[in-house]
């Protein structure tokens, strides 16, 4: 049998039998609005996985060119993100395709300024909660 074969024989069987591994072709995941609590509307995903026990996500999100999210944190992730395609103004820094950033619970983060259309992978480590900073 071809390794191909084999992979999906394995991901059908593990499937079938009620594993929670899984594999996704992103493409085929439409894009959905997310606009968190306080942030401005315009930001697009595609929701990768989403893990109803432990609350852990991973998406790939999309900022449309002039798009400015808010200063903000979280009290009950962390989360990370890598550039996919883009640039991204964050203070004292422009991040680029490659870039990764981490973010942990409770640290202020942002502005975030899309300087043209760009893609994260978005993964948090806990449930996500979004707050603004207040001014």
């Amino acid at each position: 049998m071809k390794p191909i074969l084999v992979a999906l024989a394995v991901l059908m069987t593990a499937s079938a039998a009620g594993e929670k591994s899984f594999l996704t072709q992103a493409n085929r995941i439409a894009w959905r609005p997310i606009t968190p609590p306080g942030a401005p509307a315009g930001l697009m995903q595609r929701l990768l996985h989403d893990n109803e026990d432990n609350g852990l996500t991973s998406a790939i999100v999309k900022f449309p060119k002039g798009y400015i999210e808010p200063r903000h944190y979280h009290t009950k992730c962390g989360h990370s993100i890598y550039v996919l395609k883009g640039r991204i103004k964050a203070p004292g820094a422009v991040w680029t395709p490659g870039n990764f950033h981490y973010a942990a619970v409770n640290e202020r983060h942002g502005p975030l300024e899309a300087l043209e259309e760009s893609e994260i992978l978005f993964y948090t480590d806990g449930p996500f909660d979004y707050h603004v900073e207040e001014k």
